[in-house]
């Protein structure tokens, strides 16, 4: 284990070190790593991510070891890309552990996702990673948070939900 630290948002927080490098787990989940990494990009290649033209701005709800952000920097270097995330500890962890911060066309905001997508900015590309731990919080589900996205996704842009869910022994 490199770290373990915990915040008002997560109680158990551990960043590992690995043959693929760092993997974050939060609150009894992996957050990044190997397995992440290929949940994302086999996500990508079914909705054929590569293939969307003219992709200049995106906005990323949910950190983490930023997996989406490395990602989608890669396959859209051209574009800004903002995300988001309300906890400010896994915000610093994504730059100490993950390297957040050498990514030129990124800016992190530590802000309320839900409060975040009431702004005015519009995005070719949303993507909403939120968990606490293996929890998706009950307000992405809400219509009216769900409106805001529509609201916030340009017309010819694209909205992608992370619905995953993991099993959780009782």
């Amino acid at each position: 284990m490199l770290f373990k630290t915990s915040s008002f948002y997560n109680q158990d927080i551990r960043v590992f070190g690995g043959f693929w490098g760092p993997k974050l787990f939060v609150n009894g989940s992996w957050q990044s790593g190997p397995y992440i990494r290929k949940l994302w990009n086999h996500a990508f290649r079914k909705f054929k991510i590569d293939t969307f033209k003219n992709i200049r701005t995106i906005l990323i709800l949910g950190v983490g070891g930023g997996t989406v952000i490395e990602l989608l920097a890669r396959r859209h270097p051209n574009a800004t890309i903002t995300a988001v995330d309300i906890d400010e500890t896994i915000i610093d962890i994504a730059r100490r552990y993950f390297h957040a911060d050498t990514i030129t066309n990124l800016r992190v905001v530590c802000g309320d996702a839900k409060v975040f997508v009431r702004s005015g900015n519009r995005y070719d590309l949303v993507i909403v990673d939120l968990f606490i731990g293996p929890k998706i919080p009950e307000f992405v589900s809400l219509p009216s948070f769900q409106k805001d996205l529509y609201r916030i996704t340009k017309s010819d842009g694209y909205c992608c939900i992370n619905y995953l869910r993991e099993i959780m022994p009782e």
